[in-house]
């Protein structure tokens, strides 16, 4: 099994201000902010072993913005690690763009954009109308489906999804969200807006049982049968 080339770096005080240094070098900064409205995660992520197109030299240096009213805004900056190192002739990797750390997440579709920062923790659900977290659930198997009708239609799919994307996700929607979903329903713990569009959802997912089968992947009455057992 091959092993990734270096590991991530705890940088030090002198690599943290040659990174601030760099970030005000290339004016890397937010919309709305500058390049000094920064601090800096100390811990730098190897990069070059995540991604198959990344130059194996690639960190990824952690940025909070400090700029009033954007301290929610998180991003990251590629580094090569010479440059994190100091070394003279260290080569310098081409900027990325100052990508938001939520807009990466593959959550981020699902959360409510009106909230700012976006709610975390016990805070998560509370303005679900009903069994808390169904909504979410809900709209993930929702808009899961639309992917997958997307994806055999030959349409964009959201995240550029292939086949083996959607089978994660489908499966693991099916096999965790929709069980829970049934749970609270059959508990009368779901809200008759949440038990309306469970319903709904399952008679969408019975009408596209054809193109479910074509892309191989599972369908209701799948959850039906018994399971296989290793061995």
């Amino acid at each position: 099994m091959s092993r990734a080339l270096y590991e991530d770096l705890y940088l030090s005080a002198e690599q943290v201000q040659r990174v601030r240094d760099y970030i005000r070098q290339v004016d890397f900064h937010l919309p709305g902010a500058t390049s000094a409205d920064f601090s800096i995660n100390p811990h730098a992520r190897y990069l070059g072993y995540m991604f198959q197109g990344e130059d194996l030299e690639s960190y990824g240096v952690g940025l909070q913005c400090t700029a009033p009213g954007m301290e929610h805004m998180r991003t990251f900056i590629r580094m090569s690690r010479g440059q994190l190192l100091g070394d003279d002739n260290a080569p310098a990797l081409p900027v990325n763009e100052p990508v938001l750390a939520s807009e990466a997440m593959t959550l981020n579709r699902f959360y409510a954009k009106e909230s700012v920062p976006l709610r975390h923790g016990e805070d998560t659900y509370t303005s679900d109308n009903g069994a808390a977290g169904a909504d979410m659930d809900l709209a993930m198997l929702e808009q899961q489906l639309r992917d997958i009708i997307a994806f055999h239609n030959g349409e964009p799919v959201p995240g550029n999804q292939e086949i083996l994307d959607l089978r994660i996700y489908w499966g693991t929607l099916l096999a965790g969200r929709y069980p829970r979903l049934q749970y609270l329903q059959q508990t009368g713990r779901l809200s008759s807006l949440q038990a309306d569009r469970l319903c709904n959802l399952e008679a969408q997912i019975n009408a596209v049982e054809d193109i479910l089968q074509a892309l191989g992947l599972p369908t209701l009455e799948d959850l039906k049968r018994p399971k296989r057992e290793d061995g």
